[in-house]
């Protein structure tokens, strides 16, 4: 290890997801402020699953930077423990429940309880760097018009409660990042893109790199230019030379879609994003909750989110299965 200051410790939570797996990527190909390498240690539910196992296949380092820990966000014990000895943490919740189907739209508060957790063992563990994916509130964002798209405003809740408790405190506000040429919104209606793997990942590693000092209480928008559906479907066409068309279905047959994911309780909150979406005003950013000189990424942090044709050239993806 490089450098006269030991190595310190990040814990990623999720991180056999995208965008854990992605931060995880990122903390090992980067270095501190300092210079020195980052221990990486990999919050899994189960170290032994597949997707545990991979990541590890993956990316362990040959000076084995990369641990997995046994932990669950419901249970704030074992993230302590987790927790222990760590200097920084990255977090991410969740609208599903592992293992279980959401039938109650109060259900869908479980998030925020996973969140307290997350936070109040960061806190009781004295964690020093704490950054958290975030999204807006989206009452005060759309005006009131709508009140349950839980999964969003549940995460703003869970900020609140980290500005609130902690003394190192960064978030990361990304999109949704999942291609769908049949997006329930105008063909002309501009949206944000982002890859939630690579873009989470670099973006959490600067954050790191950069510290407390240069971050803390600072939100940045992991957002790559804005996009209409029509460009996107034009743009995915001249990559790859295939054919597409967007077929727009409504709010609701996307809500009905999005229930296979978390339950009938996410019917709603789906429903109303993306009747928002649909209408949500052209000179805003980040889901209409910011104006664009808000977006302080490239200035501070000297990083842009990825574009939907960059991503297209990196991932190779030539549309579903």
């Amino acid at each position: 290890m490089s450098g006269s200051v030991a190595p310190r410790t990040v814990v990623v939570v999720g991180a056999t997801g995208n965008q854990g797996g992605g931060v995880v990527r990122a903390l090992l190909d980067s270095k501190s402020t300092g210079g020195n390498l980052w221990l990486v240690r990999g919050l899994t539910r189960d170290p032994n699953s597949t997707k545990a196992k991979n990541l590890l296949a993956d990316h362990q380092t040959i000076d084995n930077r990369l641990t997995l820990v046994t932990g669950h966000v419901y249970d704030k014990a074992s993230l302590q423990d987790a927790f222990a000895g760590a200097y920084g943490v990255f977090a991410i919740t969740s609208e599903s429940y592992p293992g279980r189907v959401l039938t109650k739209e109060k259900e869908m508060q479980h998030e925020i309880e996973a969140g307290r957790n997350i936070v109040l063992a960061a806190e009781e563990c004295g964690i020093e760097h704490f950054v958290f994916s975030s999204l807006p509130d989206m009452v005060k964002t759309t005006g009131g018009r709508f009140l349950n798209i839980h999964h969003m405003n549940n995460k703003h809740i869970i900020e609140q409660f980290a500005r609130e408790k902690l003394s190192g405190l960064t978030c990361l506000i990304p999109a949704d990042g999942v291609v769908q040429f049949r997006i329930p919104i105008p063909g002309g209606q501009s949206m944000q893109w982002t890859d939630p793997i690579h873009d989470m990942g670099i973006f959490a590693a600067r954050v790191f790199n950069l510290g407390i000092q240069e971050t803390h209480g600072k939100s940045y928008l992991v957002l790559g230019p804005q996009i209409t559906a029509d460009d996107m479907v034009k743009t995915f066409t001249r990559v790859t030379g295939q054919a597409a068309v967007h077929e727009p279905i409504s709010a609701e047959e996307f809500a009905e879609l999005a229930v296979a994911f978390v339950g009938p309780a996410f019917k709603e909150d789906a429903k109303e994003m993306m009747e928002w979406a649909a209408v949500m005003p052209a000179d805003k950013i980040c889901y209409g909750a910011f104006d664009a000189d808000q977006d302080h990424s490239v200035k501070e942090l000297g990083l842009s989110a990825t574009s939907f044709e960059s991503w297209l050239y990196r991932s190779g993806w030539r549309g579903p299965a």
